[in-house]
């Protein structure tokens, strides 16, 4: 009975985050009507947190204060209180662009250990063990980017898109060869805390001779087993709408993730499959 309301407690959920999804996409077509650049945000600079140590985007709080020698039982109890990603297609989120997250979305974050990132608290065990298991195989990984707000997202786009201006580009010419590769703003799977991009520490460009590293060849093969997949799959663009990117990786359960690697799909035609 109790796995009963939860599942529709879940669908519920699900139910209220399409509508606000909805309703960002609307907003997104009207603020792209009136410019690409028409309201510059202040930028909330969030306090660090200890590593594995709970916090939530919109506030910045942390759940506790934690000294050095209460890391052991700190991460003992992410362990045990973390809420993992369900195996049902429903509650996988699809972000893209068509899909952007709502204004309200705050995932709860959590410190990477030795990269300077924040991540996801319902991945974290699973990418730890994924990066801990590669390194005793002799391998050496770099997280290049896990959680990214809104805002510094806001600040990539923008600086593409100058970038591309000062070369002579239009503001429309710009802004629709940028978001080959840069996502729009609320458009960013970063922003879920649900993707990071891995390479290989001592090679560290994001281009095509990435996907050439041992370490990026070792994840595309067993990133399954600890439930994410090659977002942006090369040969898939006319579905994702984003160049091939061999670095960034998405955290989906388990399940999901050996049927999608398995299967060749991207995430956009699962879950199609699945609806």
């Amino acid at each position: 009975m109790g796995r009963l309301r939860e599942r529709e407690k879940r669908k519920k959920r699900a139910r209220r985050l399409r509508i606000q999804k909805a309703a960002t996409a609307a907003l997104g077509v009207l603020v792209l009507a009136l410019g690409w650049k028409v309201v510059t945000l202040a930028i909330h600079i969030l306090p660090e947190s200890s590593d594995g140590e709970i916090r939530t985007a919109e506030s910045g709080q942390t759940e506790s204060e934690w000294s050095d020698s209460q890391e052991t039982d700190a991460q003992e109890r992410l362990r045990t209180e973390r809420t993992p990603l369900s195996d049902l297609s429903e509650d996988i989120l699809l972000v893209n662009k068509e899909n952007p997250l709502p204004d309200t979305y705050r995932p709860e974050l959590v410190k990477l250990r030795s990269y300077g990132v924040e991540v996801a608290q319902e991945m974290y065990e699973d990418l730890t063990d994924m990066l801990n298991d590669g390194e005793a195989e002799g391998l050496v990984f770099w997280v290049a980017s896990g959680y990214r707000s809104m805002e510094r997202q806001r600040e990539l786009l923008d600086e593409d898109i100058e970038a591309l201006m000062r070369r002579g580009s239009s503001p429309s010419e710009a802004y629709e060869e940028v978001v080959q590769e840069t996502m729009p703003v609320g458009c960013s799977e970063h922003a879920t805390g649900l993707a990071v991009d891995i390479v290989a520490k001592d090679y560290q460009i994001l281009d095509e001779k990435q996907e050439r590293t041992e370490e990026i060849q070792w994840l595309q093969e067993n990133c399954s087993r600890y439930g994410f997949i090659l977002r942006y799959p090369k040969g898939k663009e006319d579905i994702t709408k984003v160049s091939y990117e061999s670095w960034h990786f998405r955290y989906v359960g388990k399940a999901a993730a050996e049927e999608i690697m398995e299967s060749g799909l991207t995430l956009e035609e699962y879950l199609e499959g699945k609806a």
